[in-house]
């Protein structure tokens, strides 16, 4: 009797302990997060939902203001070209929007490509940034469009890709979808971000004076058509980019003209004060880029430089 009692409190024992875990398995199974391969950051998604709703032209000014200070005349070009986008008034043959930034240095230029990335892809890193420095010689050019088959580095794949390039952009959509959102809530990003006729990158060349005119001269087919052939002969298509360079030509012909000169040594420039800083601008830059490079931008932003007023 005292063998059976015993075995009768074991097995009940042993399915206590066999069921008694089943609970705290299905709490965690429901609170267990969903994660997108985009990079699974809840504070990210939540932006993109913000950013789906809210980023029209008034609202899309209003977020780059709250990063570029004091560069109201530039905005307002951003805004319209991005309500002119909207609209489908847009040749679709050539990049969404192509825009040089014309300024000093520290005025705000990288600072509202940045502020661009963040507004329509939710995150500063979609943006595709390439810094010009780096190609200051004509056969740094590769690393950008690849090695000729037979060449050296031939197998690595250039960083104009077209996988490279459409990366933010399917990033996006993987976060859409793994959100689980009601189509009806996203009727900006379901455009913008449209796997047909959307947005699918922000491209920006920082400081595009120093780099080799060869790259310029590849740059004129990406401007004009939105496509580049790699060294592998495949195409990229960019139709779908927004385009942006910067360049500090001419900053210290402006810096004159309003009466801000470097360090505050005296300047010989012959600007005068109240002088138009747009055709100072585009006087500087005829005198480095070649005529058929600047022409073929949309437009060409002029950030003015900064004084004590901007700093409240």
């Amino acid at each position: 009797m005292a063998l059976k009692k015993a075995a009768s409190v074991n097995s009940e024992s042993t399915r206590s302990q066999s069921a008694a875990p089943a609970q705290p398995a299905t709490r965690r199974g429901r609170r267990k997060p969903r994660r997108s391969r985009g990079g699974g950051k809840s504070g990210t998604r939540k932006l993109l939902r913000t950013t789906a709703i809210e980023t029209g032209p008034d609202a899309l000014r209003e977020r780059l203001a709250a990063q570029v200070i004091g560069q109201d005349a530039a905005l307002d070009a951003i805004a319209s070209s991005w309500a002119r986008l909207l609209s489908g008034l847009r040749d679709p043959e050539r990049p969404l929007l192509t825009a040089l930034l014309m300024g000093p240095t520290g005025v705000g230029k990288t600072e509202t490509a940045r502020a661009l990335a963040a507004a329509l892809f939710g995150d500063e890193a979609a943006l595709h940034r390439i810094n010009c420095e780096e190609y200051a010689h004509g056969h740094e050019v590769a690393k950008l469009l690849g090695s000729p088959p037979g060449y050296v580095g031939a197998d690595i794949e250039p960083l104009l890709s077209q996988r490279r390039i459409d990366k933010p952009h399917f990033e996006v959509r993987q976060t859409e979808s793994d959100e689980e959102q009601d189509s009806s809530e996203l009727p900006l990003i379901e455009s913008v971000h449209d796997p047909d006729r959307g947005l699918h990158s922000i491209l920006l060349f920082d400081e595009v004076e120093k780099a080799h005119p060869t790259l310029w001269n590849a740059l004129l087919g990406i401007l004009d058509d939105g496509r580049v052939t790699l060294g592998n002969n495949t195409t990229t298509d960019l139709r779908r980019a927004v385009i942006l360079m910067t360049t500090n030509v001419g900053s210290r012909e402006m810096g004159a003209a309003v009466g801000r000169v470097p360090l505050g040594f005296a300047d010989d420039s012959g600007a005068s004060p109240g002088a138009d800083l747009g055709e100072i601008a585009a006087h500087a830059a005829r005198e480095v880029f070649p005529a058929e490079f600047l022409n073929r931008f949309d437009q060409t932003l002029v950030y003015r430089p900064l004084g004590a007023e901007d700093l409240g």
